[in-house]
């Protein structure tokens, strides 16, 4: 099942190879911290490895977009129609400002969302330091939004979740033995440039990556299986989950990227799939 928002670092591609690191489906309760466009949650849902789960994102807006959808998806649907069409190009700037002045939730604010997050350059999500949406026009052809069909069929898949906006700490907190956790966080930038901080409010530097990395072992030793994403780098393999400590390096892919402006500059770069859990207390020394 496709999500209906594009996402920088979105993992739908991957997900048949995340699902193979949590060797089975979920016997108890599926929790995912960092939700983004919930790609990995709704192929994993599709294929019936998923009865129960948790779903958080740090960024209180997108968490908004997903709650209408599933909560009001015929609403959201009417405010998707009312939006511009053939005219998006000229309308977009206008149609950005309305949305920083609010609603900041309901169907009204998921539709202009949508709508911005398929007309705006590459899918990006970047605020300002005043917490103003700011990302320029697309280069597209054409507007292309999610059909009817699909954003019902996310309505669906998400009825049954609870979708909360929270820190990952206090979500992969309530994980115990028989459960399973996705992380998706914030990757380790590949270079000082390459930093990324516009997504929302709260940084998310090396102290957090080694924060989330100490609960995720932590959840593994309460029996649950937890499954990360991050770059292929030196100090997510050996310091932030080292082998040395319970984690797996499950696959190594290397993944498109699509948010660089120049299309030739954009190239295949490493991942790593890692993962940890159940653990005994001896294997986590």
């Amino acid at each position: 099942m496709r999500p209906i928002l594009k996402w920088a670092g979105g993992k739908a591609k991957l997900a048949g190879q995340i699902a193979d690191a949590f060797h089975e489906p979920c016997g108890g309760t599926y929790f995912e911290p960092f939700l983004g466009s919930g790609a990995v949650y709704l192929a994993l849902k599709e294929r019936g490895h998923i009865a129960s789960a948790v779903l958080a994102d740090a960024n209180p807006k997108l968490v908004e977009v997903h709650l209408a959808v599933r909560d009001a998806v015929d609403d959201v649907l009417a405010e998707i129609e009312a939006l511009p069409k053939e005219d998006w190009r000229e309308r977009y700037y206008d149609i950005r400002e309305l949305y920083n002045l609010g609603p900041c939730s309901g169907p009204r604010h998921a539709a202009r969302f949508i709508w911005l997050n398929r007309a705006g350059f590459n899918g990006l999500y970047r605020e300002n330091r005043s917490g103003r949406f700011n990302v320029p026009i697309g280069r597209y052809t054409r507007l292309s939004i999610p059909d009817e069909a699909r954003i019902r069929a996310v309505s669906e898949a998400l009825a049954s979740a609870e979708v909360i906006c929270a820190d990952f700490e206090s979500v992969i907190d309530r994980a115990r033995e028989g459960d399973q956790v996705y992380c998706d966080p914030p990757y380790v930038p590949l270079s000082p440039t390459a930093r990324f901080t516009g997504y929302c409010s709260l940084p998310f530097d090396l102290p957090e990556q080694k924060r989330l990395a100490r609960i995720a072992q932590k959840a593994a030793l309460r029996g649950a299986r937890v499954v990360l994403s991050n770059h292929d780098l030196p100090v997510v393999r050996n310091e932030l989950y080292p082998t040395a400590r319970g984690f797996e390096h499950v696959a190594r892919p290397r993944v498109a990227r699509a948010i660089s402006r120049a299309a030739r500059s954009r190239q295949r770069v490493a991942e790593v799939i890692a993962a940890i859990g159940p653990l005994a207390d001896d294997e986590a020394a």
